[in-house]
């Protein structure tokens, strides 16, 4: 566990009056998350979504209940300098121009950007979300927190797919392959972090989702958000919605677990309890095993 554990979200006078950053906050674990900080731990939040319109809304209604709490920022997280913008304007809403915590949260779920089908220009919209975004947030956020006054938290939202791909083939190859990248990217991090004696300036936590009740389900919302020539018409499946919503953790408790794990300075945090520990073992099995990757999926789909 993080040396750092009991600084962040184990109670509100921990948080009181702090800032914090969340990138994809117009909706599921980034709302929740935002709403969390501003509600519950009385901190500033910076919420950022490239969905301005359904920003503004969501935070009128945090500052509805709470006057002041939320600062929406329609940010790109494609663009470093959206996150270099994101860090002044937390710091500015800081007395002490310090950032508390960040959680890069926003991602999509490209659907159908498989291997064989998927087209260069679908492939690098999900890797530039998922992947570069996290990477831009880490590298203007890290340093920034590792050189102020207090420690801070910098957390990320990947996903159990980044330990094990699961599911049936190709139905979300690059989603995974990203969450893959991004769990490897804040290991490094960690380990560059303890290398130059700032593990206990930074606490670094990264958030490995099950299936949540958000609307990552939404493919046509994610399409309509792209704003890129090559963009896909795709239509939101019905069926894909029912199974987040009969199957997927809530987004409160979902983030319930998260801030459990994060007081308790976890690096890699869970959804449902055991979840990420149950994905990586189906993975560990099939290497240590000596099989080939559809042979754990043919097995485990049998349980």
């Amino acid at each position: 566990m993080s040396v750092l554990a009991g600084n962040f979200f184990a109670d509100r006078a921990s948080m009181e009056g702090k800032v914090a950053v969340v990138t994809g906050s117009a909706s599921g674990i980034g709302l929740e998350f935002a709403r969390r900080c501003a509600l519950s731990f009385g901190m500033i939040v910076v919420m950022a979504d490239v969905d301005g319109n359904t920003l503004e809304r969501e935070a009128h209604r945090i500052n509805a209940a709470t006057p002041g709490r939320a600062l929406p920022v329609r940010a790109d997280v494609r663009r470093r300098t959206d996150a270099v913008r994101l860090l002044d304007v937390a710091r500015n809403a800081s007395p002490g121009r310090c950032v508390d915590a960040v959680l890069l949260n926003a991602g999509v779920g490209g659907a159908g950007v498989s291997v064989l089908r998927g087209s260069e220009a679908d492939w690098r919209w999900v890797l530039d979300v998922n992947l570069l975004g996290v990477l831009f947030g880490l590298q203007v956020f890290s340093p920034a927190m590792a050189a102020q006054g207090r420690p801070g938290l910098v957390a990320v939202t990947a996903s159990d797919r980044g330990l094990d791909v699961g599911g049936a083939p190709a139905c979300s190859s690059g989603y995974a392959t990203s969450k893959h990248g991004v769990i490897a990217m804040c290991e490094s991090l960690e380990g560059e972090l303890v290398s130059r004696d700032l593990d206990g300036r930074v606490q670094l936590s990264v958030l490995c989702a099950g299936l949540v009740n958000s609307n990552l389900w939404d493919d046509g919302r994610a399409e309509a958000q792209r704003d890129a020539p090559e963009g896909r018409t795709i239509a939101s499946k019905e069926s894909k919605r029912q199974i987040f919503e009969r199957m997927g953790a809530s987004v409160s408790d979902t983030i319930d677990e998260f801030l459990d794990g994060v007081a308790r300075g976890k690096f890699i945090c869970d959804s449902v309890p055991g979840t990420a520990q149950e994905s990586f073992s189906r993975r560990a099995e099939y290497i240590v095993g000596g099989m080939m990757p559809s042979d754990r999926r043919v097995k485990w789909s049998k349980l």
